[in-house]
């Protein structure tokens, strides 16, 4: 991934959004700044010095660092690390938010989910990448309960790429009971560079779900 790159698309559409901002909810009042990614820089630090003794401790490293920065945001009152078997097959996170009023925020107007989950990869080596097996899992569970599902991994595969886009262009026709069934990539290197660089969190998962959409986001996996 180019970080430069990465890190000026993300400025700038922050600061867009910051101008057109209409609604006195947004991503600046609903971000905590508190002790800004103190936590997480330790997480971070752990995970990239390989300062675990198993792949089990990774794992569990890289589900605290994502449960850390989504509980920044105000409007996510609850998150829960399940690690265990639901209907939705075993989730790594689970989501709750205070108010739908956060899909308003992120920009999912017209299609607000009825369940948010988080799937962390762990990998050994950077050849371990996300493959399309991986992905046809979550896309199950995220039509089966229409889910807005976020997928942590260190990159993809481009088979991995082509079935995300395939599902969030085509999840009309494949979940046609839940619109608000999405998903969407993200990789170690998107957050160390969020974190490293103080972005507001909230944005940048505003930024991610919208980039989602046509897929520009495949730029950084």
């Amino acid at each position: 991934m180019d970080n430069n790159q990465f890190l000026n698309e993300i400025n700038s559409y922050i600061s867009k959004a910051s101008f057109r901002k209409t609604n006195s909810i947004n991503c600046e009042n609903i971000f905590d700044i508190t002790d800004l990614y103190i936590k997480e820089k330790e997480c971070l630090d752990k995970i990239l010095n390989k300062k675990f003794k198993n792949t089990t401790e990774q794992g569990n490293l890289l589900e605290e660092l994502v449960k850390l920065l989504f509980k920044r945001i105000d409007l996510i009152h609850s998150i829960e690390i399940t690690n265990r078997d639901t209907t939705l097959g075993q989730i790594d996170i689970q989501l709750l938010p205070v108010d739908e009023v956060i899909y308003d925020v992120w920009g999912m107007i017209k299609e607000k989910p009825k369940f948010m989950i988080g799937e962390c990869k762990n990998f050994s080596k950077k050849q371990d990448k996300v493959d399309r097996p991986e992905i046809e899992k979550i896309c199950w569970r995220s039509c089966k309960g229409g889910c807005l599902s976020f997928f942590i991994g260190y990159g993809y595969t481009q088979d991995a790429i082509d079935e995300i886009a395939y599902f969030n262009n085509n999840k009309d026709s494949i979940c046609f009971k839940h619109q608000g069934a999405f998903i969407i990539p993200l990789t170690l290197s998107m957050l160390e560079t969020i974190i490293l660089n103080k972005i507001n969190f909230c944005y940048f998962i505003k930024w991610a779900i919208f980039t989602s959409r046509m897929m520009s986001i495949a730029n950084y996996l």
